[in-house]
């Protein structure tokens, strides 16, 4: 009778072990994915937050020829649309117009869904006042048909203005349009004014800058 009871006892605390193996691994799991998407959203955020850098940079201060690079550390893929892409051939603005572009998955959802968030500023209007984020990052994640998690990365180029002047980054796409891995080359393309086409009727100031997948 003892020897059986200690193999009762022992199948028990078996199964009560492997439950609470699998309870922990039930909860455990999903933290796990949120922190690795969190980590990588952190990571993504922190490329286009260089890549914004590089861009201004050349836009502002080059006067010739200059020429940056940046690594494609990031999975998933990337595109470039210049400042009068059209969709479809279409006369309607493409929603990625003047804009760098990456498209990813992930394990769990950290931002609310299917809608734009921006991620380094509130303000995502069309044009804003001279100081604030000329290049705006923003994000939009969705659920696929499948249950998994998509986002979309977008670096945009708009127009601020100061009282007396507009200052818009245009963005030209070189022979590369797109990429999953290798590098992505920022080349200062010149500078002109456009007389009156501010948003608030001023001269617009106009910095190219030539995107390319290499």
């Amino acid at each position: 009778m003892k020897g059986q009871t200690e193999v009762v006892t022992f199948v028990l605390l078996g199964g009560v072990v492997v439950s609470l193996v699998g309870a922990a691994y039930m909860w455990g799991a999903p933290l796990t994915e949120k922190r690795s998407s969190l980590a990588e959203a952190e990571s993504i955020k922190a490329f286009f937050y260089a890549l914004n850098s590089k861009i201004k940079q050349i836009a502002q201060t080059c006067t010739g020829s200059c020429t940056e690079t940046i690594e494609l550390s990031q999975k998933g893929v990337y595109s470039a649309f210049n400042d009068a892409q059209f969709y479809l051939d279409q006369a309607e603005w493409f929603e990625f117009n003047n804009s760098v572009v990456l498209n990813t998955s992930a394990a769990r959802n950290i931002y609310a869904l299917d809608r734009w968030i921006g991620l380094n500023t509130g303000n995502v209007g069309y044009s804003a006042n001279f100081g604030e984020q000329e290049g705006v990052l923003k994000v939009r994640m969705s659920k696929n048909p499948a249950g998994n998690y998509e986002a979309v990365y977008q670096l945009w180029y708009r127009e601020v203005d100061t009282p007396n002047r507009g200052f818009r980054i245009d963005l030209e796409v070189g022979p590369v349009q797109s990429a999953t891995s290798g590098k992505i080359s920022i080349t200062f393309d010149g500078r002109y004014v456009v007389a009156g086409g501010a948003a608030n009727g001023k001269d617009l100031e106009i910095s190219m800058v030539k995107i390319n997948f290499i």
